[in-house]
């Protein structure tokens, strides 16, 4: 049957997640079901399938790739406006960019929690509306809510921004299957992604030790004085009816340090074949961590970030808002030499095996204080106690 083996997925490697292959059933006779550490797959219903194949030209693991006839450009870059750059985890590119768009008449998709803290594809039509939009959110987003309408949105003329992970990007463009003129895209450096259901377990076991409910949560949270580290992470706790904000280093959520040992993420993450320099949207954004090897004088706690050019629409937005933006170019071919991008999948961790195995058997709470209990933490609140100069010479030497 033509599609069977894309639908019934035996190597979960094959799969990245994005739904595309649901929604473009003319017989919805797919679904999207949870397997390993709660990661979603399509599953076909055999009886009602007529094996049309739509599923196999629309999914983004199939289809082969366009390289873009465009020269790639590097740059090192942050927001002019400081209230934007802090707003962002890196240097506030995707809300500077956002910003502009918005005030063209652009509607803006990105990912954003609802009040239920599931991420979801969502839009922002006003300057208002974008907040939510902004920070990174270290799960996989809910795509397949978004497809039809932000096709019939670019069907209707409607300007359109999406931004979002390499691989959605490319699940994306092939459901609409032809460029739009009127669509921009953006994805971002990844290193993979957990699943929603991973991180709503984790909630509860932070909400029953913090003695309340985790209404709200945020990655990549920034301090504005102080900061030691880009990860920290802000999240509103109610207690008795009322609500406190806390602010605290990764390790502090089950969540967030579990994902810092790259241990949960989907099984394609670790052989992502969209982490490379073919990208498919027209701007490629992500940290730049390693910005004093190249740059004098910037605090990269305060925020920058990488921006590739992949494309002339690119290109053309990147000179729109230049004004909005402090800009130093850089050698891409460097970067990619150095590590800094564009090298492929993250590595999968030795214990990942036991990790899966551990969270189908043990109970969740076990887990979580076996791979990050805070008694093994003891290195990183020294570490980080110290300042910037004793920690680079330190970080070699403890393994942080």
């Amino acid at each position: 049957m033509y599609g069977y083996n894309m639908i019934n997925i035996i190597d979960e490697s094959q799969c990245c997640g994005c739904g595309a292959c649901s929604i473009v059933c003319p017989k919805e006779c797919i679904q999207m079901v949870p397997k390993t550490l709660g990661h979603f797959f399509p599953k076909v219903k055999e009886d009602i399938c007529i094996a049309c194949g739509k599923c196999d030209q629309v999914c983004p693991m199939k289809q082969k790739k366009k390289k873009q006839n465009f020269k790639q450009i590097a740059y090192a870059a942050y927001a002019k406006e400081p209230e934007i750059r802090f707003a962002g985890s890196s240097g506030g590119m995707v809300g500077a960019f956002s910003l502009q768009l918005l005030r063209d008449n652009y509607i803006v998709y990105g990912a954003a929690f609802d009040s239920n803290l599931q991420l979801k594809c969502r839009k922002a039509a006003k300057e208002s509306d974008l907040a939510i939009l902004l920070k990174s959110k270290y799960l996989q987003s809910d795509l397949i809510c978004q497809y039809k309408k932000i096709k019939d949105n670019l069907e209707n003329g409607k300007k359109v921004l999406f931004v979002s992970t390499p691989c959605q990007a490319a699940a994306l463009k092939g459901y609409l299957e032809k460029e739009y003129e009127n669509l921009l895209t953006i994805d971002f450096f990844c290193h993979g992604v957990p699943s929603q259901q991973f991180f709503d377990q984790c909630i509860k076991i932070d909400s029953r030790r913090l003695g309340g409910t985790i209404k709200k949560y945020q990655f990549r949270a920034k301090k504005r004085w102080g900061g030691v580290t880009p990860h920290y992470f802000s999240a509103e706790v109610e207690v008795n009816k009322k609500r406190k904000k806390i602010t605290k280093i990764y390790y502090k959520s089950s969540f967030y340090a579990v994902f810092q040992k790259y241990i949960n993420f989907r099984e394609s993450c670790y052989n992502c074949q969209f982490a490379n320099a073919d990208r498919l949207s027209d701007i490629t954004v992500g940290d730049f961590h390693e910005i004093d090897r190249y740059i004098d004088g910037i605090n990269r706690f305060d925020g920058i970030s990488t921006v590739i050019i992949n494309s002339e629409k690119g290109e053309e937005l990147w000179k729109h808002c230049s004004k909005q933006i402090i800009q130093y170019p850089v050698d891409l071919k460097m970067l990619i030499s150095d590590g800094i991008c564009f090298n492929g999948g993250t590595k999968k961790p030795k214990n990942r095996e036991e990790f899966v195995r551990d969270y189908n058997n043990k109970p969740f709470k076990e887990l979580i204080d076996k791979y990050v209990g805070q008694q093994k933490y003891w290195k990183h609140a020294i570490y980080y106690s110290m300042p910037e100069f004793f920690r680079k010479q330190l970080k070699k030497y403890i393994g942080i």
